[in-house]
């Protein structure tokens, strides 16, 4: 049983049965409080505790607590552990965003430094947290109690204890830190975990639109998510799961969905859910975005779509299949799906792709003439981005916008486009707005200086 005992906080209810109606009767409550309060439902089982964390009236991340083992889950997960037999009882606390926080860190992170007080030296953590100057948590558990403490700025800000009456209250938190490491340790070593990764974030699924289902909050998050399915021939390969509210597909690394297609634009659609549907949205994409071999611009998908990007097919399932059940693509086995936080597509798959492409006779690179990347060459193909912020050619000059102009690969020639840049780009010295690039065009952006060259003829 989880019998860990956690800083104490203000209790709201405690111990009450656990029922959908119940949380679902919740959250208008909650929005209607006043101010914004960080809130924990806590949900005891015989073998876990769930914490649902609450900030500013939503859910924001969820956890378990097995012995003295956190877990991070998505809220999917902790609905559907609320929802199976036995229902527990739930208890809902109230408590400042610190603690909230250090709740979270362990939560989430893995630590840094752990160990017992007969391993690790105490006053040596203590000084080096102080010195470092950065945000950190730390957890020191003895028997069933479970204390945290907040450092920030060189000072150990805020201590937290189970059982406040253990020490004393006049004390400022750095001598109430080392007074329960001592003094708790006299009867057997204390466990001791300094977290100093304390960037904590919200669950995958937290910004999902539940309150725009008729089911409420806990029927919403027991239905399956949708899921994209990739596909290789007949068969299905791999599957992510949609748990954002916007869902992006692209060639971007930074999407929900990377493809890893030549035909597919950096950011090419978006599938978003709106009232119990998901609409996908193709981006002004080079090359369009199809749906069961219709090119869409916007579209409400239907269970079983198919959409192609490039000569990527994913097939969108709506109600996913149990094991064993066949889905259109071809028969899915237990083993055959993959959960995976990126579509891979097999070299076979990707020369084909570019061979779709219809080149230019004449293929080009950029040089960059000056500054810290001086003599580097960037072949030119598809669509390249120049800024100062997540771009092919990444410039770093302050002079660049962040989002400052693009090449683009078309079948009469490579495309040069300013993106209504600050301080605008320019060619040849003289200032462009859209200019299709030859060999020895000098291209100035802010102070960076790149030069057109001849690259590798294409008979």
């Amino acid at each position: 049983m989880a019998t860990l005992k956690l800083p104490q906080t203000q209790i709201v209810f405690a111990d009450r049965p656990y029922s959908p109606k119940a949380i679902d009767s919740l959250f208008p409550l909650i929005k209607n409080r006043s101010g914004s309060p960080s809130l924990i439902l806590t949900a005891q089982r015989a073998t876990h505790r769930l914490m649902l964390f609450i900030l500013e009236t939503r859910p924001y991340a969820a956890g378990r607590l097995t012995d003295d083992r956190f877990e991070a889950l998505t809220l999917q997960d902790h609905f559907k552990d609320l929802a199976e037999a036995d229902p527990p009882t739930i208890t809902l606390s109230e408590t400042n965003p610190v603690l909230f926080k250090c709740l979270l860190v362990v939560t989430q992170k893995i630590p840094t430094t752990a160990g017992t007080t007969d391993l690790v030296n105490v006053e040596g953590l203590l000084n080096r947290l102080k010195t470092s100057k950065q945000e950190a948590v730390v957890s020191l558990r003895h028997a069933d109690d479970l204390n945290l403490f907040y450092f920030a700025k060189g000072k150990l800000y805020e201590a937290y204890f189970a059982d406040p009456a253990s020490i004393s209250k006049d004390s400022t938190p750095e001598d109430q830190f080392l007074e329960y490491a001592y003094t708790a340790a006299s009867a057997s070593p204390v466990a001791v975990q300094a977290y100093e990764d304390v960037r904590v974030g919200p669950a995958a699924d937290q910004e999902l639109p539940w309150e725009e289902s008729p089911e409420g909050i806990v029927g919403y998050f027991l239905k399956p998510r949708p899921e994209l399915i990739f596909l290789s021939g007949e068969s299905s390969v791999e599957k992510k799961t949609i748990r954002k509210r916007v869902f992006t597909l692209g060639r971007n690394p930074d999407s929900d969905l990377p493809i890893h297609d030549i035909q597919a634009s950096r950011d090419h659609a978006t599938i978003r859910e709106a009232g119990g549907t998901f609409i996908l949205e193709d981006k002004m994409s080079r090359n369009g975005t199809f749906v069961d071999n219709q090119k869409i611009t916007t579209i409400t998908l239907s269970d079983g779509n198919e959409i192609r990007i490039g000569r990527t097919r994913i097939l969108f399932m709506e109600k996913p299949k149990e094991p064993g059940e066949s889905a259109p693509g071809g028969e899915r086995g237990t083993g055959e799906l993959l959960e995976t936080t990126m579509l891979r597509m097999d070299e076979a798959v990707l020369q084909q792709a570019a061979a779709a492409i219809q080149p230019t006779q004449q293929k080009l690179s950029l040089k960059i003439l000056n500054g810290p990347q001086q003599e580097m060459v960037i072949p030119l193909t598809g669509k390249l981005f120049i800024g100062r912020t997540k771009a092919d050619i990444n410039t770093n000059d302050p002079k660049v916008s962040r989002h400052h102009a693009s090449i683009e690969e078309k079948a009469d020639g490579y495309h040069f486009t300013d993106l209504n840049s600050t301080n605008g780009s320019f060619i040849n010295d003289q200032p462009v707005q859209t200019k299709i690039l030859a060999p020895g065009d000098i291209i100035r952006v802010g102070d960076t200086m790149l030069s057109v060259t001849e690259g590798e003829s294409v008979p």
